[in-house]
């Protein structure tokens, strides 16, 4: 699996990009967990990324995501981008590609999250998402009220991933899931039975 994904990388660098795995792959492989869960990010374009890979799809040409399939395994290729103005406490209404991964990364969920490594297995952890793995604690990247309200289905990952993992909740990201419970309203029962199921599959 590893193999396969820095292939991937070096076929997006050597075009000139960036490129990085990024979030579940990266964490689970630090702590020792087997994971086919394999994202990345770079500041590539979603058009510019269908130009590398011909069997590259765009199911979400407006979040910046691309599938691509590569011997046989499947990537999500999300490129560098900053996300604005939330609605229905679920998507974000705007959405801008942006060349900065630290920009990037300020936008996901969770600091363990954050972790990236590029082609040549170098780790690329600039929000301190070791150091969270470390303390087997879950800490919200930025303000927890902000994050929480602009997406309220992350209030029931921040429990998936505690039960998961077996870290604890850090005591901001308890306090704001207390505040800001009331938008779970907001998001479909689908979205919420799938995470709930996860949870109790934990």
């Amino acid at each position: 699996m590893l193999k396969v994904s820095l292939q991937v990388l070096d076929m997006i660098t050597s075009k000139g990009f960036s490129a990085y795995l990024v979030g579940g792959y990266v964490r689970d492989s630090l702590l020792g967990i087997k994971s086919n869960d394999v994202d990345i990010c770079t500041n590539a374009t979603p058009r510019e990324l269908v130009e590398i890979f011909n069997c590259a799809k765009i199911p979400r040409e407006d979040y910046g995501a691309v599938t691509v399939t590569y011997k046989n395994i499947r990537f999500e290729i999300t490129t560098f981008r900053k996300e604005i103005q939330y609605i229905n406490n679920r998507k974000p209404g705007e959405v801008y590609y942006i060349d900065s991964l630290e920009e990037d990364l300020l936008r996901r969920d969770f600091t363990i999250n954050t972790i990236c490594m590029d082609k040549d297995e170098n780790i690329i952890d600039l929000l301190q998402g070791q150091r969270d793995l470390e303390e087997k604690v879950i800490r919200v990247v930025g303000d927890c009220d902000q994050k929480f309200s602009d997406d309220a289905l992350r209030i029931l990952r921040a429990v998936r991933f505690a039960t998961k993992l077996n870290f604890r909740l850090d005591d901001t990201v308890i306090s704001s899931i207390k505040r800001n419970k009331k938008y779970l309203k907001n998001i479909s029962y689908e979205r919420k039975r799938e995470e709930l199921d996860k949870i109790f599959t934990s």
